[in-house]
């Protein structure tokens, strides 16, 4: 098994932070061993579900009295130490008002997972209103994924293997049989892990979440066909979409989904960023891996047709971090763009994604779909391919250019 361990830069923005932070995002998103290994506390605190608190820096391991924890906080970030409360949703609110009265003092640090962390920190009711910076946690970034296992991996294999390991949680599983060994634990994983999400009093609605991602998974991407799905399911009381967008809104907020413009209409289309859990609920849907115990050779072919589909997105998420500009999409009935990213509105970069072998018909058929389009036109190809029609870059070129973090106006690598 290769050990793998790898640096995030939103880690270096949360320790320049100079005031307090609040880090949220999805469970199992590496929060916890983000703040632990990369971010710098005198004090961590993780608060139990009945309230119990564990303790790391204070001299004890385990505090149960809401009083003393409460003191100790306080006395800290009087003292100008960086105090980390993890799971900080499970206190009550009246501690939270106490602890909000040291600000300035110090450099406090708030995590949690609940769906309900932003809302309650953001309302006008809360004490801490106004005096934290919120920094969300998702997935691993393009740049920081690459720039990490292409110290141990080939480009092309740590663009390959990229798309699974974006979740942190798999990172400690991975292994030379590393498709299979995830795949084999998703109907472990992916169901807890979604119904962790939510808090004690949205229990009732995890079965609607985990509905829509079923759907989105499965392939079912029109959101009205899925209000009208889990409508005829019972699941919900109307058919109308606005209801079911208002679930979906609030699952992009945590990360579970992702919202992309439809290129030149005011339309987005939702979509699972994480290539492990749409995994699951893609084979879910065909050979019902919940409900029974599925060998690899029966799910296998569908699971590595599915990795092709996850290399082309995790390519456009790269490219769009290297220009800086906005993914969108361009699939319809008249054509399909693998990568499409916007700048102001307009084509920045377009481009085609080929991991097989590419030909001339193969470069023409994509500058023919994209002869309209005036910005950079990109083939991102797993082999090297003689032409000068069109800008190529190989597995090694994006990882370099990932690991610069900029991508040059006509191709070159840019040291940042």
């Amino acid at each position: 098994m290769v050990h793998i361990e790898v640096s995030r830069t939103v880690a270096k923005d949360i320790q320049s932070n100079p005031g307090w932070s609040l880090v949220y995002g999805r469970r199992k998103v590496g929060k916890t061993y983000l703040i632990e290994n990369f971010v710098k506390h005198d004090a961590y605190f993780s608060v139990r579900i009945d309230r119990s608190i564990s303790a790391m820096g204070v001299g004890v391991d385990m505090i149960d009295d809401l009083g003393v924890f409460l003191r100790s906080v306080v006395d800290l970030l009087t003292r100008g130490k960086i105090v980390v409360i993890d799971e900080f949703q499970r206190l009550p609110m009246n501690v939270l008002e106490e602890i909000s009265r040291s600000h300035p003092s110090g450099k406090l640090i708030l995590t949690g997972s609940s769906m309900k962390v932003v809302a309650e920190i953001t309302g006008r009711n809360s004490p801490l209103l106004g005096l934290l910076r919120p920094f969300r946690i998702g997935l691993i970034k393009p740049s920081d994924i690459l720039k990490n296992l292409s110290t141990t991996l080939k480009p092309e294999t740590a663009i390959e293997h990229a798309p699974l390991l974006r979740d942190p949680w798999t990172i400690p599983f991975y292994s030379r049989s590393f498709m299979k060994d995830i795949a084999s634990m998703l109907p472990l994983v992916v169901p807890g892990l979604i119904g962790e999400i939510f808090t004690e009093d949205e229990r009732q609605l995890t079965r609607t979440y985990s509905s829509i991602l079923a759907l989105l998974g499965s392939g079912m991407t029109d959101y009205s066909n899925i209000a009208n799905t889990l409508h005829s399911r019972g699941i919900i009381g109307s058919n109308s979409s606005s209801g079911v967008l208002q679930f979906m809104k609030n699952m992009v907020e945590m990360g579970l989904l992702e919202r992309t413009k439809v290129f030149g209409k005011k339309k987005f289309d939702y979509s699972i960023p994480s290539f492990p859990i749409r995994l699951f609920y893609y084979l879910d849907s065909r050979y019902g891996m919940s409900d029974r115990e599925v060998d690899y050779r029966e799910y296998g072919p569908a699971a590595e047709n599915l990795l092709r589909f996850g290399i082309e997105e995790f390519v456009a998420d790269a490219l769009v971090e290297l220009v800086g500009g906005r993914k969108e999409n361009l699939k319809d009935t008249e054509r399909e763009i693998d990568v499409l990213v916007t700048m102001r509105n307009k084509p920045a970069l377009v481009g085609e994604v080929k991991w097989g072998r590419t030909t001339k018909k193969d470069i023409s058929a994509f500058l023919e779909k994209v002869e309209d389009m005036d910005c950079r036109k990109v083939l991102v190809s797993k082999y090297q391919v003689e032409t000068d029609e069109v800008e190529v870059m190989t597995p090694d070129l994006l990882v370099k250019a990932s690991s610069s973090r900029y991508l040059g106006s006509s191709g070159g690598i840019v040291q940042s």
